[in-house]
């Protein structure tokens, strides 16, 4: 970043913070990945964040929870033991707003409705498509080359309050993981932020989706959960970083496929002829396939 980048990004905060008045914010998020940039953006716009609301981990759950080391100091981590508790827990810091990101359980309307000025979250689609807890594997199943990153005020419903604001991002092959996607969805929501807030202060009631045009993004279940080597490579290549990008499930594991008689659940797959001694050719309905990795499960 050159000295003029700088500048300009020091005025643009500056501007920001004269715009909208320093709020008290509560972040509610529950992964390493989301909740600290998230807070670094709020608190880069003038904001305190007094607490971070987290989750507790599943015992089924292969991943890394939130923990109080991955906060910076001042920042509390409140982890509740159910979403019935988060309301009262938000009462309790008193903030102005709630900014809500990939929370693994649906909020009560009493905590949504807990901040003065409500509770706002952030979809990785454009919403009312892909409204669910899968947006960007179903984006990915669907053959799509973008997806939409929409800040919503949150109701009692999942993903159906009014737009504040929306953006879309490339969503090409390189594309694998969920903290891939997490990174660049981030980004384009925390430059959203300063529209959001803005719109949280005035009072603005936002863009009421349009429930016509509504569609739902699940988790995967059994019929997409085996691979089928009759169909075509392009086709289980998708599937294979469907899967992946939409991680961890909590009662079917996908993709899985059977490669000499042994089941694997396949983590990555390419096109295209790897270097000599790199993966394993399987020969598919249409085309060829390489499976570059993959983790061996129990036969029984």
């Amino acid at each position: 970043m050159t000295a003029t980048d700088t500048g300009t990004t020091a005025v643009t905060a500056a501007r920001n913070r004269q715009e909208t008045p320093a709020l008290r914010i509560a972040v509610v998020a529950a992964l390493p990945q989301t909740a600290p940039p998230l807070v670094e953006a709020l608190r880069a716009l003038g904001h305190q964040v007094p607490v971070v609301i987290g989750h507790r981990r599943p015992t089924d759950w292969p991943g890394h929870v939130l923990g109080e080391h991955d906060l910076p100091e001042g920042v509390d981590l409140a982890v509740p033991s159910h979403p019935e508790s988060i309301a009262a827990l938000l009462h309790a810091y008193a903030p102005d707003a709630a900014v809500s990101y990939g929370y693994p359980r649906k909020l009560p309307a009493s905590a949504v409705s807990a901040p003065r000025l409500g509770t706002v979250n952030c979809h990785p689609s454009n919403l009312p498509s892909y409204r669910g807890p899968n947006p960007v594997g179903w984006a990915v199943r669907n053959g799509e080359r973008e997806i939409g990153v929409t800040w919503h005020r949150m109701d009692a419903q999942l993903d159906t309050g009014s737009v504040l604001a929306r953006t879309t991002i490339p969503l090409d092959d390189t594309m694998w993981s969920f903290t891939g996607v997490n990174s660049r969805v981030l980004e384009a929501a925390s430059s959203m932020l300063p529209q959001v807030l803005r719109g949280l202060v005035r009072g603005d009631v936002g863009e009421p989706q349009p429930q016509r045009e509504a569609t739902w993004a699940g988790f995967f279940s059994d019929d997409y959960a085996t691979v089928d080597w009759s169909r075509p490579a392009t086709a289980i290549h998708t599937q294979v970083r469907a899967w992946n990008i939409a991680g961890h499930h909590p009662r079917v594991q996908g993709p899985i496929a059977v490669i000499d008689g042994i089941p694997w659940k396949l983590r990555r797959t390419t096109l295209e002829q790897p270097p000599p001694g790199t993966g394993r050719r399987m020969p598919c309905g249409t085309g060829d396939l390489w499976v570059l990795a993959a983790d061996p499960l129990d036969p029984a």
